[in-house]
């Protein structure tokens, strides 16, 4: 259900990993558009938005081993990471400054001067925290990103795809799905699971609502 990245993600794993046919596999999407937040679009004239964008690293393990067997839409012959990991060597970021300055409260965890400091402006500006938020969650992030710490002052150990993300990362997954023989249905809402009777959980049924065109990536 969906066709964010996770959709498509496990979709291809189902048939690098799982020997899956591609034929049956389908992918229901509520909205008009596929990518879920990694979706972009517009134009030069109103500008261009796009929900959602993630900061790629070099302990992004799983999602370069995803891409690597995904060719990009420029040329087939360039799997997407190796896309992602050019553009990092050709283009990587060396930001002068970029701490931005923000009201901050008093959580259990730290003291009120804790949110005066650099390192808490850092943090805050590149994962969205505020004070207020989960104690947990900002543990879970300093386990995960803490080693990127040294270089948050200018972003170097950040990558960047070429593209959008969507351009970049979800056009060439749908390609290759495609080709796979993956059904996408747009414009699909699903409202229900028909779940067949006995001992375990195994469904014999969806019940969706078409609220748009159907689209197929593939008959």
């Amino acid at each position: 259900m969906g066709s964010g990245i996770a959709a498509l993600a496990a979709a291809t794993f189902l048939i690098r990993d799982g020997g899956f046919d591609g034929g049956d596999i389908h992918l229901f999407e509520q909205q008009e558009r596929t990518g879920g937040s990694l979706d972009a679009g517009g134009t030069p004239e109103t500008g261009y938005t796009m929900r959602g964008g993630r900061m790629f690293e070099a302990e992004f393990r799983c999602t370069y081993d995803l891409l690597a067997g995904i060719p990009t839409l420029d040329d087939p012959s360039v799997s997407v990471t190796e896309d992602i990991l050019a553009a990092y060597e050709e283009l990587g970021w060396d930001d002068a400054a970029r701490l931005v300055d923000a009201d901050g409260k008093i959580t259990d965890c730290f003291g009120e001067h804790f949110f005066t400091t650099n390192p808490w402006y850092m943090w805050c500006t590149t994962f969205a925290f505020q004070p207020w938020h989960s104690a947990i969650e900002f543990r879970r992030y300093l386990k995960r990103f803490i080693h990127l710490f040294p270089s948050f002052a200018s972003m170097t150990g950040i990558q960047r795809t070429l593209y959008n993300q969507y351009d970049s990362i979800v056009r060439p997954l749908q390609a290759w799905l495609a080709e796979q023989g993956v059904t996408v249905h747009t414009g699909c809402s699903v409202t229900d699971l028909d779940l067949a009777p006995g001992p375990g959980t195994r469904v014999e049924g969806i019940r969706l609502d078409r609220h748009w065109n159907l689209n197929k990536a593939a008959a």
